[in-house]
């Protein structure tokens, strides 16, 4: 049934008239006599009756919200009730001035705080209320309620920060029993100003121990209220006081991060002196302020204090220098490099990685010539990360210079921070007497190398003269040959080389290298190398084949396999071949199907055979199980068959499910093994419920 647009928009009218009350309308009449019907019927309330009652004024508060004059009545009707109401009514009625409390509910929910079982649901009440009444009640109640509520009220005056109360939370800082006193020093902390911080001060002097640690922290609470306000000198005066030697360690390491935060210059020599501090809380307080201070010079100033220091804080310090990433601090670090002591030394190294520049490379070079395993860690790192302008300069002139140890060791360096400008260099170390330099020198060119290195780099390969780093540099003319975005002619530089090669080793070389490529005019090359007379060459070339990652090799894989007479080779290409047509997503059911049977029909030996029918269990077909199925008869791979018919099966028996319910039948016929057996039932099974469900679906 359709309803009419016009029946929707009547609908829409009536429920709009239902919901929207008068009370919803700016300015609307109060109706009194609905709102006074609905406060008296809590008045009676009690805990385990209905709240019904205070749901509904619950929402005629919430109804009010746009309509000042409704909720002036509301506040006022509920201040009048708060006499005579129940317990639970008052808490119910305290929450709801806690919301809506203005000044005028004030005197009622103050009568409150004179008793002591209704002290804590006032406090609730007043304590946020925004009028300069709902502060003098508070103040006013103070020596007339009992210890516990005055406690309270003294930590909402603090909250409130009120400034008229500091004079009567003064007075019951001594004359008050422990509690008082520290709830008056805490909430004289909050409140700041002269008068507070006079008190604090007076108490800090002559206080008991408990109240004077109580005043230290509203002391430093009175610190970081003037630091809000913009009044920093003052505060400074403050944090100087309590950074003092007669402070404790909590104490004065709070005062020293403060002044550290806000002082900067001014606050170098205190930070330096908590530095050399015999309290292991200061100093390590000092430290982390090292890392943070801001300000001109502060770096310098703070480098210079560590060869003062043992070698245990020179290392923390040196992290803390490090942290702040200023130049500045670079040649006190330089020097404590070359400290005899050796964990001096290595953090020394990490912080130059972090914020070195040109200048340490020698240094750290010298460094990572060291015999000590972890002090060379610690080199390599900082010349990996090392910053700025002419590092990359700095460490390839080093590494010309240095041994072939640490020559090596620099490559990679070089490689790790992809310092492209160092391809000429390791052009010219790909050809150095040591191995171990050369094998690195590919290895980078590998990663740093472009299209206009590429021609260098074929003719290292072709002019190598041993075997040794052969594999590293065809590596890395196969890594750079693809970084060409124009994938025909990737293999360009390799063809022109090997067109006029004459050398079997060097032809070979680069038969590899085309393999790795893999683009057509690699496989064009490949497929005709692999029918060259020289076993060599062909060997390379099939094996180069065997290996090709995409589809585009089935065919010359399948037309070798047909045709050696090599067995090496036919179980290469055969396994390049299956790997390659589970691959080829592409590629059409009953093409695919054909190059297997292609290749089934040349199959000759029992593991052929298996591997192909392996193969042939990953085609989801109807014309595969019915391939696979005069396997069976074969007692050398009847066990790969029916395994490859039992998955066929699996996932073509909700579509074909009696071609393959009547395969299943005829593979439990010759079947023996009671694994399989037991596999060829259960797919039995699963369609018999199929079938079921279908006729259950029909009826």
């Amino acid at each position: 049934m359709r309803i009419s647009t016009k029946a929707i928009t009547t609908l829409l009218l009536v429920f709009l008239c239902v919901n929207f009350t008068l009370s919803d309308i700016p300015g609307a009449a109060i109706d009194k006599k609905e709102i006074n019907k609905k406060l008296a019927a809590i008045v009676k309330y009690e805990q385990g009756m209905s709240r019904e009652p205070l749901i509904a004024v619950e929402k005629l508060i919430r109804q009010s919200q746009n309509q000042p004059e409704q909720r002036k009545y509301i506040e006022l009707k509920l201040s009048e009730l708060l006499s005579e109401v129940t317990l639970e009514c008052k808490s119910f009625i305290c929450r709801q001035l806690w919301f809506i409390g203005t000044a005028d509910s004030v005197p009622a929910i103050a009568e409150l705080l004179k008793h002591e079982e209704t002290a804590d649901i006032a406090c609730y009440a007043i304590g946020q209320n925004p009028s300069p009444a709902a502060a003098k009640a508070l103040r006013d109640a103070l020596d007339k309620v009992p210890e516990t509520v005055q406690i309270r009220i003294i930590h909402l005056l603090g909250d409130r920060r009120d400034t008229q109360s500091v004079e009567v939370i003064g007075k019951l800082v001594f004359d008050s029993q422990s509690e008082v006193g520290e709830a008056a020093i805490a909430a004289l902390g909050k409140i700041g100003g002269t008068q507070a911080r006079k008190i604090l001060v007076e108490v800090r002097g002559k206080g008991d121990s408990e109240l004077q640690f109580a005043a230290t922290d509203a002391y430093l609470r009175c610190a970081e209220g003037l630091v809000a306000e913009g009044k920093v000198k003052q505060a400074m005066v403050i944090y100087r006081e309590l950074a003092g030697k007669d402070e404790t360690a909590i104490i004065r390491s709070a005062a020293i991060k403060g002044l550290a935060d806000v002082g900067r210059q001014e606050a170098v020599p205190a930070v330096i002196a908590s530095l050399h501090d015999d309290n292991r809380m200061v100093k390590m307080t000092a430290m982390s302020c090292v890392r943070t201070m801001l300000g001109s010079g502060v770096t310098k100033r703070f480098a210079a204090e560590l060869p003062k220091m043992p070698p245990d804080e020179q290392v923390l310090l040196i992290g803390a220098l490090a942290n702040r990433q200023d130049l500045a601090a670079l040649p006190a670090i330089t020097t404590a490099a070359g400290s005899p002591n050796v964990e001096v030394r290595k953090a020394a190294m990490y912080a130059l990685g972090h914020f070195g520049d040109a200048s340490c490379i020698e240094l750290l070079v010298r460094a990572a010539e060291s015999k000590t395993p972890e002090e060379k860690k610690a080199a390599i790192f900082a010349l990996k990360n090392v910053g700025g302008t002419g590092a990359d300069d700095a460490i390839i002139k080093s590494m010309q210079n240095s041994q072939a140890s640490v020559r090596s060791q620099l490559i990679e360096v070089l490689a790790e921070r992809n310092a492209v400008g160092a391809v000429p260099a390791l052009l010219g170390e790909a050809v150095n007497p040591d191995t171990k330099v050369r094998r690195a020198a590919f290895k980078a060119l590998g990663r740093l190398g472009g299209k206009k290195d590429l021609p260098s780099l074929v003719k290292l390969l072709v002019k190598l003269e041993d075997d040794s780093n052969r594999k590293e540099a065809e590596r890395a003319v196969v890594v750079v040959s693809r970084k060409i975005s124009e994938q025909s002619r990737q293999a360009d530089a390799v063809l022109a080389n090997l067109q006029s090669e004459k050398r079997v080793a060097v032809r070979c070389s680069l038969l590899r290298v085309l393999g790795g490529i893999a683009n057509g005019k690699a496989l064009e090359t490949l497929t005709s190398a692999s029918k060259e007379t020289n076993p060599t060459v062909q060997d390379t070339s099939v094996r180069a084949l065997a290996k090709w990652p995409n589809a585009a090799a089935i065919e010359t894989l399948l037309y070798i396999f047909q045709t050696t007479g090599n067995e090496i080779h036919r179980a290469l290409v055969l396994r390049g071949c299956v790997r390659l047509l589970a691959s080829a997503t592409g590629r059409l059911v009953q093409e695919t199907l054909w190059l297997y049977e292609q290749a089934l029909h040349h199959a000759r030996r029992p593991e052929e055979k298996k591997l192909l029918l392996s193969g042939l269990a990953n085609v989801s077909d109807l014309k595969t199980l019915n391939m696979v199925k005069p396997y069976l008869h074969d007692e050398a791979v009847k066990a790969e068959a029916a395994l490859a018919m039992i998955k066929i099966a699996g996932t073509i028996m909700k579509t074909h499910p009696d071609q393959t319910k009547t395969a299943m039948n005829n593979l439990l016929a010759v079947l023996e093994d009671e694994g399989l057996r037991n596999q060829a039932e259960d797919i039995i099974r699963q369609i018999q419920t199929l079938e079921e469900t279908a006729r259950e679906t029909e009826r």
